[in-house]
């Protein structure tokens, strides 16, 4: 039987245990022989037989209209300044939404935050006092006290009733087994501390490795992205000698996911190969996997620190992943490694001990001092560096300006088409944004992030179906290498990002039937679902 069930009532009758009271009493009166037990069950019930009142609805709202009555002649005495703020207090609407410190960027903000409504406004209620009974009315009862009591009532019972359950609970009592001055709150902050102290016990060992702050990548793992790769299994291009040119070959083709898997087989076969690491990191930012892509990026600058490309797609894929200080070092390290603008470090500045924003503020320095070294020749890489720092400190049009100067001599640069969409997007210009993706995949119609943004700013702009058609296509493009795969089912292929995005444009759309066949994985449905041809 439910608690509920036993004190409760039904349409203000007595309720189960005044009922057992009565019967209790009923029979005890014509008992002809009372024990010492009984009695006390007697004079307890004699304290108690007073029934519940019922619940009052046209009470509560008497009580209503008394204290509205009591706001109104309150308002009456004040002043017309007074009543004016009183008004707007009372009219002014409450609307709950996100705070601005973690909003998305501008150009999603109108897509993902539900709109507020504008007709419907709430009253304030009015302001009911609500007294609190303080906690030092209440007689404190030393815990000796208790046990004393406890011991005495155990006396004055005879054995017969000295193995029930309240017996036994006195006995605890007065054995001082338990503690009635010990408060609820102190239980919860007891076992709360005892769990902390247990799991700080269990995972001793993995916050040691956490702690391990030394060296600029070992950083990376109190981020998450690990210092091994995880390749595919089932990969059969591993008894292929040729992956990598056969990888290559792929890429120019606009086959991103093929290249992938010759590029895995292809740093397997050759684990110190520097050029076949770059490959594979910088195809794996292509193809929306970017802690991929820094783990096989840090592996090829671990073998070789000269690349100086592996440095800013790096520092791309640190962004994207909201790691801007691991972006800010792979950009000072590419400085660094240049030639041309390595003098400009300044050796006794330990950029491991700078926070954020003055990391920031070190590398922008250092960035402009590069592009202002000859003013009248465009370094690509500078301008391009120069977008990925505007990007993070979220300077839009810096940016725009940029990447949009980095294209006037280097205008065949895919990625630099696609940062310059990203960054357009970022700033809320979306028509704008998919004309530089555009440009992106005229270069190289593989581009799988390219078409996951183009379907991203879609979505910004409302076009549901235009977004839902453009992740299908980046995830069948994925899905081209299926074929590479030994025991890999096509469910397991596609950017969990892209899947993901898909079902939140689903259910924009209110099309649950193919939110359904997005939970499943189900592709080719998919594609017949929305006339599409793989």
């Amino acid at each position: 039987m439910s608690l509920n069930k036993l004190v409760g009532s039904d349409c203000g009758g007595n309720n189960s245990l005044v009922k057992l009271s009565n019967i209790v009493s009923r029979d005890a009166s014509i008992s002809q022989q009372i024990s010492q037990s009984d009695r006390l069950v007697n004079e307890f019930l004699a304290q108690n037989t007073q029934v519940p009142q019922t619940f009052n609805m046209n009470t509560l709202l008497n009580s209503v209209h008394e204290v509205e009555s009591s706001k109104q002649q309150t308002i009456s005495h004040l002043n017309p300044n007074q009543m004016r703020t009183v008004s707007s207090n009372i009219h002014s609407p409450w609307l709950p939404g996100p705070s601005s410190s973690y909003m998305p960027p501008t150009g999603m903000l109108h897509t993902f935050q539900a709109p507020f409504p504008s007709s419907s406004r709430q009253q304030m209620l009015p302001n009911v006092s609500i007294q609190y009974m303080d906690e030092s009315e209440f007689k404190i009862v030393k815990d000796s006290d208790v046990r004393a009591k406890a011991q005495e009532y155990i006396e004055t019972v005879d054995d017969e009733q000295a193995y029930n359950q309240f017996m036994s609970f006195m006995k605890r009592i007065s054995a001082g087994e338990l503690n009635l001055g010990e408060s609820d709150q102190d239980q919860r902050t007891m076992g709360k501390d005892k769990i902390i102290d247990e799991m700080a016990e269990k995972y001793k060992d993995e916050w040691a490795k956490l702690s391990d702050m030394t060296g600029d990548w070992k950083l990376s793992n109190s981020d998450g992205i690990p210092e091994e790769y995880t390749f595919t299994d089932g990969n059969v291009m591993l008894e292929n000698k040729s992956a990598f040119e056969l990888g290559k070959e792929k890429l120019k083709m606009g086959d991103i996911p093929g290249a992938v898997l010759c590029f895995e087989a292809a740093v397997q076969q050759q684990p110190e190969s520097a050029e076949a690491w770059f490959y594979l990191g910088t195809t794996q930012a292509e193809n929306e996997q970017d802690p991929l892509a820094i783990t096989a990026l840090k592996k090829s600058l671990s073998i070789d620190p000269r690349q100086l490309e592996a440095y800013i797609t790096l520092a791309a894929a640190y962004t994207n992943e909201d790691m801007p200080k691991f972006a800010f070092v792979a950009l000072s390290n590419w400085l660094n490694a240049s030639p041309k603008y390595s003098d400009l470090l300044p050796r006794d500045v330990e950029i491991q001990n700078l926070d954020l924003k003055e990391l920031e503020n070190h590398v922008k320095s250092l960035y402009l001092r590069a592009a202002q070294l000859n003013p009248s020749e465009i370094d690509p890489d500078v301008q391009n560096a120069l977008g990925v720092i505007f990007n993070i400190s979220q300077e839009y049009d810096k940016a725009v300006d940029c990447f949009k100067t980095a294209l006037m001599v280097s205008n065949e640069n895919a990625k630099l088409w696609n940062r310059l969409g990203a960054t357009l997007a970022n700033s809320n210009r979306s028509e704008e944004a998919v004309n530089a993706y555009h440009e992106a995949l005229n270069l190289e119609p593989g581009f799988i992030r390219a078409r996951y943004n183009v379907g991203v700013t879609c979505m910004n702009l409302g076009a549901h179906k235009q977004a839902a058609e453009h992740f299908l296509v980046a995830l069948n493009q994925q899905n081209k290498a299926k074929n590479l795969h030994q025991d890999t089912s096509t469910s397991n292929i596609g950017s969990s990002t892209i899947w993901s995005t898909l079902r939140m444009v689903c259910s924009f759309m209110g099309n649950h039937e193919a939110a359904s066949l997005v939970d499943d994985r189900k592709l080719d449905e998919l594609n017949k679902h929305f006339e599409l041809d793989a």
